[in-house]
């Protein structure tokens, strides 16, 4: 079964995952695919929860070294400044 859903909340250990439906619950291991403009990153993963059907809380697991180096260039992307050249008074 495939569902599509809005990522948040990502970090080295998983995500949150907002879906119309959330058909998987606690305990299911999934193949999951996230894609951010072109680039698709794909790791085992477990659905640590499911909220209402609507959110599911996601862990990676066995996540391959390319593929970790594609989520740590994302997570270090949202985590940058802004505008670096800005200093507080």
């Amino acid at each position: 079964m495939q569902i599509q859903g809005l990522t948040t909340n990502l970090s080295d250990g998983g995500c949150c995952v907002a879906t119309r439906k959330g058909p998987f619950s606690a305990g299911t291991q999934i193949l999951l695919e996230i894609t951010k403009n072109g680039v698709s990153l794909l790791t085992k993963a477990t659905v640590v929860y499911n909220l209402k059907d609507q959110f599911m809380g996601i862990r990676f697991e066995e996540m391959p070294p390319d593929q970790a180096a594609i989520l740590a260039g994302w997570t270090k992307a949202a985590t940058a400044p802004v505008n670096p050249g800005l200093t507080a008074p």
